[in-house]
């Protein structure tokens, strides 16, 4: 699963956390794919369990914010979290 995440207005742990609980309302609200959004809510709580976003985002200036970068949440072949930051997979997360 590749979440998409749009940084144009805020940061990748503010877009995160909109992104899950947007996620948590649509899976308690509707009966639509419960699956999939069950994938999402967990690839998304591991996310925000997991990252050290200060440190994301000095690293990685795209991931501030308030710019176009391509940014996806994913996993990996072993099934840990990943970021991809404009078809670049980052490492060291």
């Amino acid at each position: 699963m590749n979440i998409k995440l749009n940084l144009s207005r805020h940061c990748i742990e503010t877009e995160i956390k909109k992104r899950y609980n947007r996620s948590l309302s649509e899976y308690f609200s509707s009966d639509k794919d419960k699956d999939r959004l069950e994938e999402e809510i967990e690839l998304l709580k591991t996310a925000l369990e997991h990252f050290d976003f200060r440190r994301l985002r000095s690293k990685y200036p795209e991931l501030a914010g308030h710019n176009d970068a391509e940014v996806f949440l994913s996993k990996d072949l072993q099934n840990h979290v990943i970021i991809i930051v404009n078809k670049r997979i980052l490492n060291d997360l």
